[in-house]
Order: structure tokens, then sequence, then C-alpha cells
């Protein structure tokens, strides 16, 4: 098939990511705690050859020593006991790294650290964007390259007749800038690609269940009322035998675009499999859900029936989801 040869030759490149070694590590920790280590060990190598100068400070040695041992036991933490980092280790890494750059860049005449510092930004924003998201990404981004231009500017390296000047500040801003952005948006294609389904653009199952239960933590907090619903395509089969199965994905596509022009911006719709879909609609009761998917159907371009229940308290999708499905069959046999 098409699609096979395609992600054949795509893949072709990253044949080591499916390495043994890889794999077996893959499975006994997380990506993120592998891409956290490497970075924090690949920083830790270049402290390496920092302990062989012989201009550095008393207190750069030291604390070129300590950042290498805390990197090495970073590595073997994830490396040989194959532990799992919680988030907040990366965010205390970008910390750690943001504070060595602007001092060896600010009050430094190391000029080995400095240019490794300031290779180093990209990748950190690179790696703040791709775990972190959007908005804590771009603040938490802007702080630093702002520090670290400042740092520059105001340090031994910014002076005239210094390493680095006003045009050198402004690209390396512009190029980490370029790298957070380059991230969010690999990001977010990735996230797509992942939580859509592929035919009608609605979320499939996982990424249906995955912004759902963020929904349900924040109604169960706010008390506010939150509604299901399942939604089922009638005569479907009967389409796709007589029709073919392309005039069946033309209804599917049809319909969930106009299921989504017609509900809330804030309402949630997925696709279960088939010709079977569950919206959530939040701060709705189920009274109001059925007036809403009663005027959805009455404009609907192929029939379909519903049904609805809102989330009791401590109850789970699932529950949820069977209480509507239920419902939901209760509409076709009346019909």
């Amino acid at each position: 098939m098409v699609v096979q040869r395609i992600e054949v030759e795509d893949s072709a490149g990253l044949s080591w990511l499916g390495s043994a070694w890889l794999t077996r590590l893959r499975a006994r920790t997380t990506t993120y705690s592998i891409v956290t280590a490497t970075i924090v060990l690949f920083m830790g190598v270049l402290f390496v050859f920092e302990l062989f100068e012989d201009d550095i400070t008393v207190f750069e040695y030291w604390l070129s020593a300590a950042l290498l041992a805390a990197s090495l036991l970073v590595a073997v933490q994830v490396f040989w006991m194959g532990l799992r980092f919680p988030a907040w280790v990366g965010i205390l890494v970008i910390l750690a790294h943001a504070l060595v750059s602007v001092y060896y860049i600010g009050f430094s005449d190391e000029r080995q650290n400095t240019i490794a510092s300031l290779q180093q930004l990209p990748i950190m924003a690179m790696y703040c964007a791709w775990f972190y998201g959007a908005r804590f990404a771009r603040v938490t981004v802007a702080i630093i390259v702002g520090a670290v231009c400042l740092a520059i500017l105001l340090g031994p390296f910014g002076q005239p007749g210094g390493m680095l000047g006003p045009i050198n500040v402004l690209g390396l801003a512009l190029f980490a800038w370029l790298c957070l952005e380059m991230g969010l948006f690999v990001r977010h294609r990735m996230m797509l690609q992942i939580n859509t389904d592929s035919l009608t653009g609605a979320l499939n199952r996982r990424g249906f269940f995955e912004q759902a239960a963020r929904e349900i933590r924040r109604a169960q907090r706010s008390t506010h009322p939150l509604a299901i619903a399942v939604l089922d395509l009638d005569h479907f089969k009967s389409l796709n035998d007589g029709e073919g199965h392309a005039a069946g994905d033309d209804v599917l596509k049809s319909l969930v675009a106009q299921w989504i022009s017609l509900s809330r911006p804030h309402d949630m719709l997925g696709r279960m499999g088939g010709d079977e879909f569950v919206m959530l609609l939040p701060e709705t009761t189920a009274t109001d859900a059925t007036r809403l998917l009663q005027r959805m159907r009455d404009l609907a371009i192929h029939p379909w029936s519903w049904g609805v229940a809102e989330f009791a308290s401590g109850e789970t999708i699932d529950d949820a989801v069977r209480r509507a499905d239920e419902a939901m069959y209760e509409q076709k046999r009346n019909r």
C-alpha cells in the first residue's frame, strides 16, 4: 500500500530509534525522561573539559564538578535504573541551565562556557516547547532569553571590543525564538495526528477521552453541570451497502462538519468508531443538551439518534457514556 511505503521511506533515517537497547529503555521509562537525561548528560560532558582548564576560578571549578556530578546522577537514574521523571524535574533543568548561562555570560570571562551556553539556548527552547506547551514555553523562554541578552550587554563579552555585540544579541534572541516556535508547531501537528480522526476531523477515541477527563475534573471542582451525548446514524449500513462506502464517508464528513458548526465553541465531539460519535457539553444540563441536540437533528442531512446523560457526582466517563448509550438505543426502539 502507498501509505505503508511512505511510512517505510519516511522512517528509513530513524532506524536507530528501533534498536533493541533503546526499545528496552523506553519500555522501562519515558521518552521525556530519556530526552531530559540526554540533555543533562550532554551539558555535563562539557563540564569535564572545564575541569582541566587552568584559568578558571575556584568557584567555577567546584561549580563544574557539582554540575558534572548532578548530570551523571541523572543519567544513572534514567539509563541504568529506568526512573520516570515528573514534569518538575525538567523545569529545574531549564532553570539551572538559565542560571549557569547568565553567570558565565555576565560574570565570567570563560569563553568556552559562554559559547556553549549560547549554543545550548535554542536546544533548551525546543525542549521547553515540546514538553511544556505554548503558554509555559513562551513565557519561560522570553524571560530566559531576556536575562541572557541582558547579561551579554552588561557583561565582559558585550563591552566595546568584546566577543559579542548587539547584532549577536539580536541574532541569539531571534534564533532561540524561531526554535521555540518550530518546536511548538511540530508538537501541535503531532498532537493533531494523534488525537484527531483522519476522515472526519473530529477527535478520535484517545483524543476525546483525554480532553474529556480534564473537563470532568474541572466540572467536579466547580460543581457546574456537564452532559454527554451519544450520537449514532440511522440506517448507515444500508447507505454503505446501497451506495457504497464513499457515499457513507461523505455523509460522515458532512454530518461532523454540521455538528461542529451548530455546536458551541467549548463543546467536544469525538468519533468512537464507525458511525458512533460522542459529544461532551460543558456547563449544560441534560434538559438543555436535549434541546440543543433536537435543533441539530432537525437540520440534519442524514437521520441520526442520540441519547443524553448528565454526569452525577463522582461518576466516571464510562458510566456516563453507558447511560447515554442506553438512552440512545431506547430512542431508536421508540421510532
